[in-house]
């Protein structure tokens, strides 16, 4: 938020005005190291100053003219503003800022819920508004992300997980029965193969946990790399609700693609409740392959996705 002054008088060029005040947040209470940037609007010129442990700050020798003032500090999201008229003297600016809320995340990487600055090995957890933000609906999107996590597209449904260069790869498609690098997990549910981990939707996702590093001890071999958990929304008892999404899409030269995607939670009656969801998704294909007889299959990397969850 910006506070716009005017500075005037018979000696506008003399320096001898100054802005001065305090930084507050909503409560009253003084913020200390908050960072007040006066600007004059003709010039660009900007006098930066920091305030003090009351919350004070002056910006003095002040010359005539337009003057953007504002205060910022993080974890605040902005500062209230008024406008007022510099002269000589000292005019006060108080700036009010408003405290961001910051949700704490509970994660359960270790089956137990704690926050998730108190685990003991590297983590990514993103929620579902980052996973929605980010615009990610599967696993690949979650990579993007993620430092040292890496997904390769095996088609539709399906992927090659691997963790800090780790992975099964080649070598689980040649033996069989070698375990995979890399555990996927859909809550407590194992849901990961040698050969590909399932690619699911994150419709109705609460978050995705990435455990970077050895996650042996708490889920077992198949895990020597790392573990990706799928943490889905729980039932709510008491609560009746249907949800839904629906888009579409289409590939210049290619085909057309979308999905639809549902979802309902219904009580039971008492503690007990259920919670359903399904989804379909058409990929969008737009690779063509010329036959030897010249003839041309268009769109051979067309996909399905389809998935149902229960809980």
């Amino acid at each position: 938020m910006l506070a716009v002054l005017a500075a005037t008088g018979a000696q506008a060029q003399t320096p001898a005005a100054s802005i001065s005040g305090a930084v507050r947040d909503l409560d009253g209470t003084a913020v200390a190291g908050a960072t007040v940037r006066v600007t004059n609007t003709a010039t660009g010129v900007t006098r930066t100053t920091i305030t003090v442990v009351n919350g004070t700050y002056s910006v003095s020798g002040l010359t005539a003219g337009v003057y953007a003032v504002s205060a910022s500090l993080f974890g605040f999201r902005g500062a209230s503003s008024r406008s007022e008229t510099l002269v000589d003297g000292d005019v006060i600016v108080n700036l009010v800022l408003d405290p961001l809320q910051v949700e704490a995340l509970t994660v359960t990487a270790m089956l137990r819920e704690q926050a998730v600055e108190d685990v003991p090995f590297s983590i990514a957890a993103p929620t579902a508004e980052v996973i929605r933000s980010r615009g990610a609906d599967n696993i690949e999107g979650i990579a993007a992300n993620v430092a040292g996590f890496n997904v390769q597209n095996l088609g539709p449904g399906q992927s090659q997980v691997s963790m800090r260069g780790a992975s099964s790869g080649q070598i689980a498609r040649d033996q069989p029965g070698v375990k995979e690098q890399v555990g996927a997990y859909l809550d407590d549910a194992p849901i990961s193969l040698s050969l590909f981990t399932p690619d699911l939707d994150l419709f109705d996702i609460s978050r995705v946990e990435v455990l970077r590093g050895p996650q042996g001890t708490l889920f077992g071999a198949g895990s020597l790399a790392g573990t990706v958990r799928y943490i889905s929304n729980q039932p709510e008892p008491g609560v009746h609700r249907q949800f839904g999404e629906v888009g579409g899409n289409v590939i210049a030269g290619g085909g057309a693609g979308g999905n639809i995607k549902l979802g309902a939670n219904v009580p039971l009656g008492g503690r007990n409740a259920l919670r359903v969801v399904g989804y379909h998704n058409q990929v969008a294909g737009y690779m063509d392959a010329v036959q030897p007889g010249g003839s041309v299959n268009e769109d051979v990397n067309t996909g399905q996705r389809t998935g149902v969850r229960a809980a």
